[in-house]
């Protein structure tokens, strides 16, 4: 049997020095494993041992009997441990050797990256060395049938694509909250909580919690900007046409009326003949 890096081997004890056992292949290939990675057993020559394979800091084959979340092949939920800027980020892989998660995978956009504490779903790959694959939403499982319209779910951004974010919750549900529906920014691995509001056959779409809301409040001031900028009034209401809205402000006219609705129960703005008023503070 070859040594397989990122893989559980089964190797014998051949003997132990002071800072390392020495174990081998059924092929003679030699591989230390530090006394500090024996799971504080003592090993006995001629004995057999399932160890982890991976490279050391120093980039040397090394073995540990520490039990890794995920070996060459699996996928799985690993923590962030550290980021480095213009390298990527460590995982904790459950042994003494975090794992890199390459900014190749994430992009160069570092302020989306996933922060300490955060999860994302990454397989483990091994080439010249050991690093993590995020795993990409064509590769997510699809499940449907178990959440409702309107159920609200928490999850994590596993993927941040050109048509939205990409939420994988604990039951791997995948539900795509879409660029439209998306306020402000968020980054991979960061926890939200979604409200479903469609199911189809290729999953679930949702937005994030609370989205109508601050839609709300950063459409009414776009429009309380447009009133500073034009002495306090506007020949816009809510009877104002799609087209002109659209032009005007680039929100959709029931955008704009929802608005426009939050300001005058505010009592920021009051509405005289087919013109929207500024509420001056003595009024």
């Amino acid at each position: 049997m070859a040594l397989n890096v990122g893989s559980i081997n089964l190797l014998q004890v051949l003997r132990k020095t002071d800072i390392a056992y020495l174990l081998k292949s059924d092929q003679n290939e030699e591989v230390f494993l530090h006394v500090n990675e024996s799971n504080h057993r003592k090993l006995v020559p001629g004995s057999y041992v399932e160890a982890f394979l991976y490279y050391d800091a120093k980039g040397r084959l090394a073995a540990t009997l520490q039990e890794p979340y995920i070996t060459v092949g699996q996928k799985g939920l690993l923590k962030v441990v550290s980021v480095t800027p213009g390298l990527g980020v460590f995982l904790d892989l459950g042994i003494s050797k975090d794992l890199l998660l390459s900014m190749d995978d994430l992009g160069e956009d570092e302020s989306i990256w996933p922060t300490v504490g955060d999860e994302v779903l990454v397989e483990l790959r091994v080439k010249h060395k050991m690093t993590a694959r995020m795993i990409p939403y064509q590769e997510l499982r699809v499940i449907t049938g178990n959440l409702t319209i309107g159920d609200e779910i928490e999850g994590f951004i596993q993927v941040i694509g050109k048509i939205g974010y990409f939420v994988l919750t604990k039951e791997e549900n995948v539900i795509l909250v879409k660029r439209a529906n998306i306020r402000g920014t968020h980054r991979l691995g960061e926890r939200v909580m979604v409200k479903i509001t469609y199911e189809t056959p290729n999953g679930y779409e949702g937005n994030i919690s609370g989205f109508k809301e601050v839609l709300r409040i950063d459409d009414s001031k776009l429009i309380m900007d447009y009133l500073t900028e034009h002495q306090g009034k506007m020949p816009y209401t809510a009877d104002t046409d799609s087209e002109t809205i659209t032009k005007v402000f680039g929100l959709s006219r029931k955008a704009f009326k929802r608005a426009l609705g939050l300001l005058y129960k505010q009592r920021k703005v009051k509405f005289i003949e087919n013109e929207t008023h500024v509420v001056k503070e003595n009024e």
